[in-house]
């Protein structure tokens, strides 16, 4: 029987849905039941300070479209893409122009920036995360009497004080990218996905981008 937090972490493919609790209990039945089981007994011992070993858990970032980027196998060329990357012909965007032929308008300008920006960052193999926004979609809101970075990408409008440190970062960031999902493999169509990996602390740090993980740092455990 696999273990919910191997369950979360490994899976073969393209990641296109995250699995939720709900989702384990009723796509894998009793043992899909027993294994959430375990995962929030170890989520309460680590919320008691009793936990022996790090419990990963995913923060749910409300970003949105999803992106792809990392090397091509076939030609070692750096590429970003939808969900089209696993596709029998994977849909790739490694130019301008290919981006141009495919998308318009909003989301078009959203992976040119991508494109030029990711290549940066010295991602290996291949990476998945979420759009939070690109610097055409930051505003500068008065919340409370106090200036605030603000952007929407989906459902939530994020706000961060102008005058932090992260506000800071943010404003002079070009893009802004929440990863989730790392992919290693000979090809595309045979990349294994592993998720809860620290992503962010493995890449370059420039200032035109900002990106976080989706982990949840247990603070309780070294």
């Amino acid at each position: 029987m696999i273990r919910f937090k191997s369950y979360l972490e490994e899976a073969a493919g393209a990641n296109l849905h995250m699995t939720h609790l709900e989702d384990a209990v009723l796509d894998g039945g009793v043992n899909g039941t027993r294994n959430v089981f375990q995962y929030l007994q170890a989520l309460r011992d680590m919320l008691g300070g009793n936990t022996k070993a790090p419990v990963k858990i995913s923060v749910k970032w409300d970003g949105a479209p999803a992106i792809f980027a990392g090397t091509d196998p076939s030609d070692g060329k750096f590429f970003v893409a939808k969900k089209g990357v696993f596709n029998k012909t994977p849909k790739l965007y490694k130019t301008n122009a290919e981006i141009d032929n495919d998308l318009s308008g909003d989301l078009g300008a959203k992976f040119k920036v991508a494109l030029a920006e990711f290549s940066k960052l010295g991602i290996e193999g291949v990476v998945q995360g979420d759009f939070l926004y690109t610097n055409d979609d930051l505003k500068t809101e008065n919340i409370d009497g106090e200036p605030h970075i603000t952007f929407h990408p989906n459902t939530i409008v994020y706000a961060i004080p102008k005058d932090s440190d992260l506000g800071k970062q943010i404003e002079r960031s070009k893009i802004g990218v929440v990863w989730h999902t790392t992919y290693r493999g000979a090809t595309l169509d045979s990349m294994q996905a592993s998720f809860g990996k620290a992503i962010s602390t493995k890449l370059k740090e420039i200032p035109t981008v900002w990106h976080v993980d989706a982990v949840f740092k247990d603070n309780l455990v070294e």
